[in-house]
């Protein structure tokens, strides 16, 4: 045998190696990639509205939540309980994202067990989510995963003609636990710019302040009418108010009743040209400044150490230093 005959051999069992390979999943049934293809066709996340999503917990396994993220007016909302709130909308397009991006893997058909819904997991699935497409409801069955723990087993709208493999990190970045997709952020995107007035009652004090944007100019109004500094407020209390973070909900019941019947001790209310927000500050307690949020009927905790300043602040923090 040739030199050239041989290399042209053993090029040819490397080609056939490799092909099996591609095709073989390193587990009791094989699978074949197909190419890269949408498993439920070309779309988009805009052209998800709402997304029902039912899981059983990675770790407990008795444990399960289900909920659904829905689309209004441009915002992401979750309902679950008896709660409904926003959702960050970063997050929900994220989510809305991954189900225009998961993949069609086939499976070999003769090659599958005599009961594949019992060996998949696909009786007791790990995860159900619905979704639509443009209105169109499709259904994502979620069974086992497979030996290498790359993939999940999956049927598609209950037909079991076809079992498809998943990648486990896009069916896993699905699964959020529901009060982990809650919006922590306090404002909305609206009220990043174009704020026009101030409405302002610092914490333990009786004296309310009335602010007025005019021309990118702001002037106090109440209690006494002064110009004030633009530059610390646009850029320092303005920005700092924008960047709070919740820490965390207060949906206990009797919390949640205990602190709304208190009388606030302080208040923020922010105007634009179309809206208003009021943001209440219900109680100081230890490391929290709880708050209610009337807009969104929801009670929960700020940090006291990053944002007291906030809520604490004196006239004269904002009244513009003039040289004599």
């Amino acid at each position: 045998m040739s030199k050239k005959t041989l290399i042209i051999l053993l090029t040819g069992a490397f080609v056939v190696l490799l092909a099996l390979f591609l095709i073989i999943d390193k587990g009791e049934v094989k699978f074949k990639k197909s190419e890269k293809e949408p498993l439920f066709g070309n779309f988009s996340g805009t052209n998800v509205s709402f997304i029902k999503i039912y899981f059983r917990d990675y770790y407990e396994r008795e444990k399960t939540f289900d909920y659904t993220l829905f689309r209004s007016n441009d915002y992401w909302y979750i309902s679950y309980s008896n709660i409904v709130d926003r959702v960050d909308h970063k997050l929900g397009d994220f989510l809305a994202n991954i189900l225009a991006d998961i993949e069609k893997l086939e499976t070999l058909s003769n090659d599958l067990p005599l009961d594949p819904m019992e060996t998949f997991g696909l009786n007791n699935p790990n995860a159900i989510i619905v979704f639509d497409i443009n209105k169109k409801t499709n259904k994502i069955t979620v069974g086992n995963l497979t030996p290498t723990k790359d993939y999940y087993y999956s049927i598609v709208n209950d037909s079991t003609n076809a079992f498809y493999l998943i990648y486990a990190y896009k069916i896993d970045n699905l699964l959020k636990y529901p009060y982990d997709t809650r919006d922590k952020n306090i404002f909305t995107r609206e009220w990043i710019t174009n704020i026009t007035g101030i409405e302002y009652k610092p914490i333990n004090s009786n004296v309310v302040f009335v602010f007025t944007n005019k021309n990118k100019s702001w002037y106090s109004l109440s209690p006494t009418e002064k110009e004030l500094d633009s530059v610390y407020i646009e850029n320092s209390f303005l920005k700092d108010l924008r960047s709070l973070n919740i820490s965390f909900f207060v949906d206990d019941k009797r919390k949640r009743e205990k602190l709304l019947k208190t009388s606030p001790e302080g208040y923020i209310k922010l105007f634009n040209p179309t809206n208003t927000f009021l943001l209440s500050i219900l109680k100081v307690e230890g490391t929290n400044i709880y708050c209610y949020d009337p807009q969104r009927d929801s009670v929960f905790a700020i940090d006291y150490e990053s944002s007291h300043y906030l809520f604490t602040s004196p006239l004269e923090r904002f009244l513009k230093i003039t040289n004599k």
